[in-house]
């Protein structure tokens, strides 16, 4: 194993000990710290640290501005996982581990980039931003600091793509709905106004109105029913009302503002509890940019990179919704989320090599 390969899986070991799930903010924290300690020794680096609802940040440029031509972003939190996925393990060339691809693998680049990129004669424009909301949505994160004026010209969000280029994906909503009745005994239903009928009509009329995607290529908004609460615990009442949230996952030919519409026809009755929506990102696969990465994952991999959407959501939307191109590109792995998660470390090297002939080519 090279020098770094081994300093990769040395930063990515150490990163997935952390515990960084939201209810940890002490392992956030912990995880942001360590970052910052690892840039102590580096003088020529700028860094800024940051927190808001818990949720700490630190943002690095190679020069003094809020504004670097290149901003690279990854998150430090993970989601939810048993104690024994926090304890790392290196065999057949991978390091399996929560969060190993999602994304700490790719934190240990960015970390070492840094390092190595501060140290040229004419260190690139280049920032960096560690964030650790991401999988709860963002907001408090890259959208915070967003709004807090860090802008650039191009942003990578290193999350897991297996070397290829995401320039695509959906935006997000969940919306929850009340969806009032009158209580009564079970016996006796004509006494009582049972909202579950309605709430059955409604499903059913979104169901009609939004088919859900039957596969990975099949691009089309959805909208899921993920939670439905009836009742307050009695066998034999009819209940004074229901409640259900919808996952929206929305593409570019419709609007939240549409969804939501179409959501207080299906329910005609009923008073909407929370809405919160997100864009998506939507990246033109042909811009200059994204040729020139397109161009390196080629040379590097002897391979012409996917070019994929994705149904889910990242912090590359923030951008994007503002004009600024924006795509994913990480290293290559399986089981997100899962428990048996893994990244290979051969693909962090070459992550690594890639982006800094990337930025060096300024």
């Amino acid at each position: 194993m090279t020098e770094l390969a081994a300093e990769l899986t040395r930063l990515t070991c150490d990163l997935i000990r952390f515990e960084t799930i939201a209810s940890r903010p002490d392992q956030l924290q912990a995880a942001i710290d360590y970052v910052a300690d690892y840039l102590a020794d580096i003088p020529s680096i700028f860094v800024e640290k940051s927190s808001a609802e818990g949720k700490p940040a630190l943002v690095v440029t190679l020069h003094p501005t809020r504004s670097p031509r290149l901003m690279l972003n990854g998150h430090l939190d993970v989601v939810v996982g048993q104690p024994h996925q926090f304890v790392p393990e290196v065999r057949d060339g991978r390091i399996y581990g929560r969060g190993s691809q999602d994304m700490k693998g790719s934190i240990a680049v960015m970390m070492r980039l840094i390092r190595d990129l501060a140290s040229l004669p004419h260190p690139p424009d280049v920032g960096f931003q560690f964030v650790t909301d991401e999988e709860i949505g963002g907001r408090h994160g890259t959208g915070r600091l967003r709004d807090e004026g860090w802008q650039c010209s191009f942003m990578l969000c290193l999350e897991p793509t297996d070397l290829g280029i995401m320039f695509e994906h959906k935006g997000g909503m969940w919306a929850q709905l009340r969806i009032p009745g009158r209580a009564a005994h079970g016996s006796r239903p004509w006494e009582g106004d049972n909202p579950v009928y309605r709430l059955m009509q409604g499903i059913q009329a979104m169901t009609e109105r939004y088919p859900p995607p039957i596969g990975p290529q099949d691009w089309r908004t959805s909208v899921t029913p993920t939670e439905i609460h009836v009742g307050a615990g009695s066998r034999n009442q009819v209940p004074a009302e229901a409640f259900v949230t919808f996952d929206i996952r929305w593409t570019a030919d419709t609007t939240p503002e549409a969804i939501q519409t179409d959501l207080a026809a299906a329910f005609p009755t009923a008073e909407f509890v929370n809405v919160l929506a997100s864009a998506g990102l939507n990246t033109d696969p042909e811009h200059h940019e994204v040729e020139r990465i397109a161009s390196l994952i080629e040379r590097y991999t002897g391979q012409t990179p996917r070019f994929y959407r994705e149904h889910f959501a990242t912090d590359a939307r923030y951008y994007s919704h503002l004009g600024v191109p924006a795509i994913c590109l990480g290293p290559v792995g399986a089981g997100l989320h899962s428990a048996e998660e893994w990244v290979e470390i051969d693909s962090l090297v070459t992550l690594y090599r890639l982006i800094t002939d990337y930025c060096t080519a300024f």
